[in-house]
């Protein structure tokens, strides 16, 4: 149940996103955990984000919170110099001087049970889901690899949804949030499923799929990773029920022809 009343540190706070996705799972090409600030502090709230932006940090200020949990890591392959011409190095100077701390749950949060993959996999319609690597597999009515791709756009909201092998028949996929789109992930789906539902798809990737007549469906890294708002507050509310969470929803950077 949620614990209600009482002051907790960050500490405290960031612990029950380590219980739901712990820090080993993690891909060892990854930096997660906690990145900047005190975890000594008292937490006065949360936001959590896809990225940890300057206009992330800026909502934090305005929300009175002093904790940022952002899915994709605000120290990725570390910072080189801190110049306020740019926007990390302004975000980093305001995180510092409003007592602003980021943690950041990324490749352990996609591969955790009932993390991002398992979550894209309900979304999708896929029962009976079984976790392997960083993805899950998944059960389907038949579909074609055409329905299924019509279905992953409407219910990400994504408008650059891509196919391959379209009429091939669907019962089982293999599904990778953000980036999963490699030779090793499609050898993974070619054995166990029959398709292969993910981001980031290289082109001989791609082309080797077309050739043997199996389905990839590849989404947009960012539609398929926003969700994470919705699954990092489920954590945090779950544990501090009275605890101030607020999602910063960012939009895509980019747009489609079509949406211009």
């Amino acid at each position: 149940c949620a614990r209600r009343g009482g002051n907790m540190k960050i500490s405290e706070t960031v612990q029950a996103v380590a219980d739901f996705a712990p820090v080993q799972l993690a891909a060892e090409w990854d930096n997660v955990g906690f990145l900047v600030g005190d975890e000594e502090r008292e937490c006065t709230g949360v936001v959590t984000c896809l990225d940890c932006t300057e206009e992330v940090v800026d909502k934090a200020v305005a929300e009175g919170c002093n904790l940022i949990v952002s899915h994709h890591p605000f120290i990725f392959k570390g910072i080189r110099e801190l110049n306020l011409c740019r926007t990390q190095s302004r975000a980093i100077e305001k995180l510092f001087k409003h007592d602003i701390s980021v943690y950041s749950a990324h490749t352990n949060l996609d591969v955790a049970e009932n993390g991002l993959s398992h979550k894209l996999a309900e979304m999708f319609g896929g029962e009976n889901i079984v976790r392997e690597g960083f993805g899950c597999f998944a059960e389907l009515r038949p579909v074609s690899a055409k329905e299924l791709a019509k279905r992953v756009a409407e219910v990400l909201g994504d408008k650059s949804v891509k196919v391959c092998a379209p009429d091939a028949t669907v019962r089982r996929i293999y599904v990778i949030s953000g980036s999963g789109g490699g030779s090793e992930e499609l050898e993974i789906a070619m054995k166990s499923a029959d398709a292969l539902v993910t981001g980031n798809v290289r082109h001989n990737v791609f082309t080797d799929a077309a050739q043997e007549n199996f389905p990839i469906v590849e989404f947009s890294h960012f539609y398929s990773e926003i969700i994470c708002c919705d699954v990092l507050n489920e954590i945090i509310k779950s544990r501090f029920g009275e605890l101030k969470v607020v999602s910063a929803r960012q939009q895509c950077p980019y747009k489609t022809l079509e949406e211009l």
